[in-house]
Formats: structure tokens, sequence, C-alpha cells
């Protein structure tokens, strides 16, 4: 099959599940409703010639919509503007200080927070992460496989056999990998085809390299003590690492020419076959907790833990090497971080005193903001308020709409840190 053909197949059947450009023509349908309300007389009286006139353009603006193509998405948004119990509410995080929408995992939830503040809970769902433009979040839930719309309506389930965790999209958006028991599957974007890549992989998420052609698309996952690159539709093996430590997060930079493990005590950087590169080791006394690479893939920012108390936030620069940049340090642990999807500011969690912090990784690291009390803001439950129950965490960063790739040319959504 030629490549134009074999794109095009894939990106109609995806296509299929939602109308792009929604946004586009909710706003419209927005305008239209705004204007005939400022029309709107605010006499209580209402004669029957009136409210017969209000039923009929009411009527007319159901027709366009629903004969529009996007006039399903439509109708949900007018649905969640008009439904006595709204799912997205005002938060007193203010607006973001960096464009785009945030993506909150926690106890109650994944969240997803507009640039405005507004936040809008997505269901019971125990872990979430971005399709490449922001178009889905594929979500956790037991031992099934979720693919939503931003605002929390389903697209599909998928079924397995073990509890799913990990869940992470490829590059060109039209595959999932993630984890089911201790099992790493793959599963196309519109749930047509589910396949087996490997058995007893390691706790890391997978991570995808980027630049691969739709239908080459490589994988990269913890086996043992290497690491394991896999061509997935074929499951061929590409290359493995040297034994090395158990890696806490794999991520690849943009290029894709450089694999980077976390590990507890060092940073090891691969080349796209496995080769070994260089390590570099954590400072005296730091222990890695989580990372998150930026989206154009040429820093990456890691959460130590400190002996004998307290925690730090180094930034490596990929390209130069060197010795990492601290950009903050404290007392108690960090819970998450992520960048934003123009990399100029970082986020992280701070569960000892209920805080985020935003910070701008430039020179040392000039702090942004703080926002108190994100136990109460992204509860969503009971439990998820107790003081046992995890942080809620930062899980990544995508843009203000959603952007078709293949059209922008745009970097995906960044990654947050993983579940600790």
């Amino acid at each position: 099959m030629r490549r134009s053909g074999f794109e095009r197949r894939l990106r109609d059947e995806l296509r299929s599940a939602a109308p792009p450009r929604a946004g586009e023509a909710e706003r419209r349908a927005w305008h239209v409703v705004r204007a005939a309300h400022a029309e709107r007389s605010p006499a209580r009286v209402v004669h029957r010639g009136r409210r017969l006139a209000l039923a009929a353009v009411a009527a007319a603006l159901l027709a366009v919509v629903a004969l529009s193509p996007a006039g399903a998405k439509v109708g949900d948004w007018i649905g969640d503007v008009v439904d006595s119990g709204p799912k997205s509410t005002r938060s007193a995080l203010g607006p973001l200080p960096a464009p785009g929408r945030l993506l909150v995992v926690s106890p109650g939830g994944p969240w997803v927070v507009e640039g405005d503040g507004a936040r809008r809970r997505l269901g019971r769902y125990r872990d979430a992460t971005w399709s490449p433009g922001g178009l889905y979040v594929a979500a956790a839930h037991g031992r099934q496989l979720v693919a939503l719309e931003p605002d929390g309506d389903e697209r599909w389930v998928r079924p397995a056999a073990g509890l799913v965790s990990a869940p992470r999209w490829s590059p060109d958006g039209f595959r999932i990998a993630y984890r089911s028991g201790d099992d790493l599957w793959v599963v196309w974007g519109n749930n047509g085809r589910n396949w087996l890549l490997a058995r007893g992989v390691g706790a890391a998420p997978p991570a995808w390299q980027p630049g691969r052609e739709p239908w080459e698309q490589v994988v990269a996952f913890p086996a043992g003590d290497r690491i394991r690159i896999v061509q997935v539709d074929g499951r061929r093996k590409l290359g493995a690492t040297p034994a090395g430590p158990e890696p806490r997060e794999l991520w690849w930079t943009r290029d894709g020419r450089r694999l980077v493990a976390v590990s507890a005590t060092a940073i090891r950087v691969f080349g796209p076959r496995g080769r070994l590169l260089r390590v570099h080791p954590l400072p005296p006394r730091l222990r890695a907790e989580g990372s998150a690479m930026d989206a154009v893939g040429r820093r990456l920012a890691v959460t130590a833990s400190r002996a004998g108390g307290g925690s730090e936030l180094l930034v490596y620069g990929l390209e130069r090497g060197g010795a990492p940049r601290r950009l903050f340090a404290g007392q108690g642990f960090i819970e998450g971080v992520a960048w934003s999807i123009d990399g100029r500011m970082l986020v992280f969690g701070l569960p000892q005193t209920d805080q985020w912090v935003f910070l701008r990784p430039d020179g040392r690291g000039r702090l942004e903001q703080v926002v108190p009390r994100i136990r109460e803001w992204f509860a969503g439950s009971r439990a998820a308020r107790r003081p046992g129950a995890a942080f809620p965490r930062p899980a990544g960063w995508c843009y203000a709409e959603p952007k078709d790739r293949s059209e922008t040319g745009q970097p995906p959504c960044s990654t947050g840190a993983a579940a600790p």
C-alpha cells in the first residue's frame, strides 16, 4: 500500500470517531445563542406570539446544528451549557501562566484545566495521558482502557485481562501502548485492532520514538535489566540496551536519535538501537523520583529526593550535556512535574504544603506562581480528601485548541511524570 493511501485511511478512520475543529463550531453556536439572548426582552410576561417566534428560532438553530458536520459535538456542548449540573466549574487556580490546557490526575479521577483556570473532571479513571495534538485523552479504569474527548465523553472502551496502567499514544496518534498487568499491549487509536507486544515488562511507561513513518512506529520498554526497542506492527526487535539498573521512566529526544533512561541514581543516554552513549550520575545524596521531557525534546526535568530529607528539581540539557541546573530545593517531597507546551514553564506539586509551584526554567529558576489548596480543588470524592490520599499531579500540558499534527507540524503535547 502506498504511503499516502495508508495515512489517508488511518486518518479517516480516526476522524470518523469525532469531527475535527469541533471547537470552532462550538464558538459559532455560542455566538448565535449569545446574540439571541442579548435581543431577548427582560420582561417577565411573554406573549404567545413571541413564544412561538422564539421556538421557531430555536428549532432553526437545532436544525443547523444537526445538519452540520460537527452537529453531534455541538449538541453535546449545548447540553453541557443548559444542564442543571454542569461538568465544568470555575476554580481558584486563576489563569494558567502559560498557554494551553493542563491535564491533572488526582485520586478522584483526571481533570482538564483550561487556560482561564476553569476545570473539568473527566470521570473516575486512574491514569490519563494526552493524544499528540490534544484531540483525545487515554485513561485507565480498572481492567479497561478508555479513549475520551477532553470534555469527558467516552469514544470507546477496550477490556483487558489485567489492571490497565501507563497508557501512551504514538507520535502519529494512531496507536496506544498500555500495560495490562505486567504485559505490554498495543491498540489502534480507533479501537479497531489490539495485540500483545511483550510479556513481563517493567513498570516504566513505554516510550514511542518520534520521526517514524505511520506503518513503522517504534516503542521502547523495560524488560528485565535491559530496555528493548521494537517495531510494533511487525513485533520486530530493532535493538536492546546493555544490562543496567531498572529505569523509572523512558524518553526519546524529538529527533528520535537519543533514548533517555532515568533510573534512581543516573541518567543513561542511548542511541536509537540501544548503544550506550553516556551516563549522567545524579549529584551525591540525590535519588531520582520523577521526570518530564519538554515538548521539543531538549531538556529533561528530574525531581529527586535528598538523603536526610528534602527534595530538588534539576534540569538537564540533553544537547549540550554537562552538569544539571538546580531550579528548586526545599523540604518534603515533589510529586508530579510537567512542562508547558511552549517550554517556558514547569509545574510541580508539593504535597506537604498542599501546593503547586509554577516555575520558569530560565537561569536558576524564577518563581511565577504558587497555587494553594490543591487537594480541595481536585478532590472529586470524599476519599480523595483524606490526608493519606495521593496528591493531584500535573500529568501533561497541551494546546488550548486540539490540533491535527499532520497538518500543523507542531510538537506533541508534553507528558508529565508517571504515577509514583
